[in-house]
């Protein structure tokens, strides 16, 4: 158990990713992804709800804390391509006879 909990968000990607996997070679049904994504959400929540020197939970606020500072980089650059691709429309828009 000391290795699954040492993998935090890894884990559960890892075993998110694997069970997918199976569904779609078993040709499972379609809201089994649905029910998967959900159960690893409800992992992830529910680690933060472990004691605060709990191996699991220590790991999985990392991994979180890593995404936290990734998405908050990766907002002004996409809000920016954004801005640029309208401005783009704009202009040729009005370049269009």
């Amino acid at each position: 158990m000391s290795i699954l909990y040492a993998g935090g968000l890894w884990t559960v990607f890892l075993v998110f990713g694997v069970s997918a996997g199976y569904n779609w070679a078993l040709n499972g049904p379609k809201w089994m992804y649905r029910a998967l994504l959900g159960a690893a959400v409800f992992v992830i929540v529910a680690s933060q709800f472990l004691p605060e020197t709990h191996l699991f939970n220590i790991r999985v606020t990392e991994g979180l804390n890593w995404w936290k500072w990734a998405i908050l980089i990766a907002i002004p650059v996409f809000l920016y391509a954004k801005l640029v691709r309208w401005l783009k429309r704009k202009a040729d828009a009005r370049d269009d006879p």
